[in-house]
């Protein structure tokens, strides 16, 4: 009994050599960083007010400063934009080709029709959306061939008429194909037919005089 009542006094003083440890020693410098994190976190949120009363400021200021004066007069550019608009009305354009430019009797139609000659120049005078027909090949091939293409009107009693571009060409099956690939998948035999040949005539699409 007395070896055993000596070791306890020593086990009570290994007991007491043994250092505490804290509780929970990896969340101190957790805690620490987030204290740090919250004075960040207050500023951004000071910054924000700061920023939109500054765009406040700079859209009152904006909006406080008169507009530039126009140089000119802005109704005279009215004017012309006004006179432009009525000269590009399909009517208007077909007037001044027809008074300009020779006609020929290449086919009939039921409805009645014109047809006129034109160049590939003549083009930029017609829509902008048909410009692009100025540098089609099948066209300026044709156009090299026989010197001419043409503009065509059919006439319709119920609307404003149906406007044809052609191109001068024989009815084969290559150039069907050729015709169709560069846009004029449309074919009419003409009127007058050369001496031994039965197939001339003009590959024609659809455009619009109108915008």
């Amino acid at each position: 009994e007395s070896p055993q009542a000596m070791q306890q006094p020593q086990e009570s003083s290994q007991a007491t050599q043994q250092p505490q440890q804290p509780a929970h020693p990896a969340q101190e410098p957790q805690e620490a960083a987030q204290a740090m994190q919250q004075p960040q976190g207050a500023a951004q949120a000071m910054q924000q007010p700061q920023e939109s009363a500054q765009a406040a400021q700079q859209s009152q200021q904006a909006a406080q400063e008169p507009e530039p004066m126009r140089v000119g007069d802005p109704q005279i550019l009215e004017q012309l934009e006004k006179e432009e608009e009525e000269s590009c009305q399909p009517g208007q354009i077909w007037n001044y080709f027809r008074k300009n430019y020779a006609k020929i009797q290449a086919f009939d139609y039921t409805g009645g029709c014109e047809i006129l000659t034109i160049k590939p120049q003549d083009l930029g005078l017609l829509p902008r959306e048909t410009w692009i027909y100025g540098n089609n090949s099948f066209l300026l091939h044709g156009y090299y061939n026989y010197r001419y293409l043409i503009l065509v009107k059919l006439w319709d009693p119920q609307g404003d008429g149906r406007y044809l571009l052609g191109v001068p060409g024989h009815y084969y099956s290559n150039e069907k194909y050729m015709a169709s690939m560069f846009g004029f998948p449309n074919f009419v035999l003409s009127k007058t037919q050369p001496t031994g040949d039965g197939r001339f005539g003009y590959w024609y699409t659809d455009i619009n005089l109108g915008h």
